[in-house]
Order: C-alpha cells, then sequence, then structure tokens
C-alpha cells in the first residue's frame, strides 16, 4: 500500500515537472490595427467641392490664390488681389443697417469688421481663392436684358461669373459672388487664360495656390 501510494506521488510529481519544462506555446499576437487612411489635404482645403462645383468642368476658368485683400472699413466694400490683377470693388456690404436701434446696428458692424479681420488672415495663409470663369453666349446676362438691341446689332460682349471662396476654420465659406460681369473689368493676362491664350503649363502654374 504505501509503495502504492509512492509510485502515485512520483509519478504526479514528474507530470507536473514535465509540463512545467515542456516550451510553452506563444501566444498569437493580436493583429496590429489598421492604419487609418490618412485623406490627403486638397489644394482648395475645404472648399474643395464648392470650387469645382462653381467651375463646372469649363475649360474657360481659372481659380486664383487671393493674396491680399483690400478693405474700405468707411464704405464696407472689399477688393481681392490675385497674381493677375484686382477683382474689383465688392458692392457695399451695408446688412449692419438693418438693425432698428444704434446699438443693433453697431454690433452688426463690428461682426462684420471682424469677419474681414477673418478673411485678411485666411488670405495670408492662402485659403482664400478668386474663381472667375468664362460666359459665352449667356441669354441670363443682365445686360443683354436691359439692351436687347445688343443682341439685333450683334454685339453680345462676353461676360464673366466670379466668386471668391474662403476657408475660415476648416469651413468653406462663399465671401462674395456675381453672375455676370463685363470681360473688360479683367486684365489681359486673365482674359487670355479664360480664353485659352496661354499654355496649359502657364496657367497651372500661376493658378495653383501657395503651399
Amino acid at each position: 500500500m504505501i509503495k502504492i501510494i509512492l509510485l502515485t506521488v512520483a509519478f504526479v510529481i514528474g507530470l507536473t515537472t514535465a509540463i512545467e519544462s515542456a516550451p510553452r506555446r506563444k501566444r498569437a499576437e493580436p493583429n496590429p490595427a489598421q492604419k487609418q487612411v490618412v485623406q490627403e489635404q486638397d489644394e482648395f482645403r475645404s472648399c474643395d467641392v464648392a470650387v469645382r462645383e462653381f467651375v463646372q468642368g469649363r475649360k474657360e476658368a481659372a481659380a486664383l490664390p487671393v493674396n491680399g485683400v483690400k478693405a474700405d472699413g468707411l464704405r464696407m466694400t472689399l477688393n481681392f488681389v490675385h497674381p493677375y490683377g484686382e477683382s474689383g470693388d465688392t458692392p457695399p456690404n451695408l446688412a449692419f443697417t438693418r438693425g432698428e436701434s444704434v446699438e443693433e446696428r453697431r454690433k452688426a458692424l463690428n461682426e462684420a469688421k471682424q469677419r474681414i479681420r477673418m478673411l485678411e488672415e485666411a488670405a495670408k495663409v492662402g485659403n482664400v481663392w478668386y474663381v472667375v470663369a468664362l460666359n459665352k453666349d449667356n441669354p441670363n446676362d443682365p445686360d443683354v436684358k436691359r439692351n436687347p438691341t445688343s443682341i439685333q446689332s450683334g454685339d453680345s460682349r462676353p461676360s464673366v461669373s466670379s466668386v471668391v471662396f474662403a476657408d475660415i476654420k476648416n469651413r468653406c465659406v462663399t465671401v462674395y459672388e456675381s453672375a455676370s460681369s463685363s470681360l473688360e473689368t479683367l486684365s489681359q493676362e486673365l482674359r487670355a487664360i479664360l480664353e485659352g491664350r496661354v499654355s496649359p503649363q502657364a496657367e497651372t502654374s500661376a493658378v495653383s495656390p501657395p503651399s
């Protein structure tokens, strides 16, 4: 009986030692977390969709970086400076005059001036764009509607539509938009781009916003 007990104890001890000395299997390492796809930043920032929607694939269009903003605080107008000149003064922003009291109008005026300062800062870092496109035979041109004799005389002068987009705090803002203005308001260089009288290489290098 004693021998049986000793043999059983020896067997158990030997089995335990064998298990402990056996090479442990490596635990399967968890699969590394899949790397999140980093979306490449578009050259037009948050205005990537808005700029292309306005251009509509037209060759007679250009998106120019705004290098500076000229603000007339007295008349509340803006003028956007781009590599080929200036956009020209916008219509006066008189929305602040809608307030019923002087305090309300002053508050609205200060908010408008604050937005101008934010726009100026955005232009300094290349986050404002002047987008312009040539309108060919546009029947909705207000100049044509006001002067129908121009159609009869064959004086259908081409016009351009333009818009200014700005990336403000990662949000695309439409600063100003003009449905139709005279082509003559643009510089000769910019007219040459819209009319296709310059090489594509020159156009691409000119309209690329600064990094």
